[in-house]
């Protein structure tokens, strides 16, 4: 029987779900999951129609419970081990370079480096249910790459206590500290995602490219040098086919409708 693809690719309208498909591995990552995550984000954002990205994990216990400590354990070369968490650090780079929206869909367990790519979604929404948490340094790991991701979401206190702890928190803890967008109950969290993703996609195409490539560069910038030249690409972006017809389309009081 043939194997089952590690990752799925599935596009309704202009919202593409990527969903990483080790179910019953809690969606563990190894090497090759995580090189077919770095190639779908790859093919999306190559792709002008895509507006959203949804990316979630099979089954019903998990959105990703981190590395594969088997692959690990098997894999213990320093090259190997290089590989390994450089291609995760890619493939959050690949998540935050993506031009579109990245949505997480998260329930269950998001854990270690599952954890780190949920904060690296632009928006994260989580089941009432669901489970996050860094427990690296209990078994003599440290989570070196997701501290970059996570440190951008929370507090310098909030993410020490994560780290030096390993304590898991629930999805109402990751909402009060910033860790996660939105909780709903378990029920209706596929529903509330996918009006997320459409409301995503009734927005400006240009707007949203420009706003998320902006935001990377936001937190790393002199403050104010910074306004000003922010000041002028809003001056740009007003300027664009995009801005004409959204600004027309609210004076009219109609949808607007924009050139993709």
């Amino acid at each position: 029987m043939a194997s089952q693809p590690l990752v799925l690719v599935s596009s309704s309208g202009s919202v593409t779900t990527v969903t990483i498909n080790r179910p019953e591995q809690r969606n563990c990552l190894t090497k090759d999951t995580i090189t077919e995550l770095v190639r779908a984000f790859e093919l999306t954002s190559k792709d002008p129609t895509v507006r959203c990205v949804l990316l979630r994990g099979a089954g019903s216990e998990a959105f990703c419970a981190g590395a594969d400590l088997r692959e690990l354990i098997d894999n213990a070369s320093p090259e190997s081990r290089r590989a390994l968490f450089d291609s995760i650090a890619t493939l959050i780079e690949k998540i935050h370079r993506c031009p579109v929206p990245v949505v997480a869909l998260v329930h269950g367990f998001a854990m270690a480096g599952g954890c780190g790519i949920a904060a690296a979604c632009d928006i994260t929404v989580a089941s009432d249910d669901a489970t996050f948490g860094l427990p690296e340094v209990g078994i003599g790991l440290a989570p070196m790459v997701v501290m970059a991701p996570i440190s951008r979401v929370l507090s310098r206190k909030s993410l020490s206590y994560l780290v030096l702890t390993g304590e898991r928190i629930p999805a109402k803890r990751a909402l009060e500290i910033g860790l996660v967008s939105r909780v709903v109950g378990k029920a209706q969290l596929d529903s509330e995602v996918l009006t997320v993703c459409k409301e995503l996609c009734k927005q400006s195409p240009n707007a949203l490219r420009a706003s998320k490539a902006k935001m990377l560069e936001v937190a790393e910038r002199e403050y104010f040098p910074l306004l000003h030249e922010l000041a002028d690409e809003s001056a740009l972006i007003s300027l664009s086919p995009d801005a004409v017809e959204g600004m027309k389309a609210f004076v009219e009081k109609r949808p607007p409708a924009w050139r993709v």
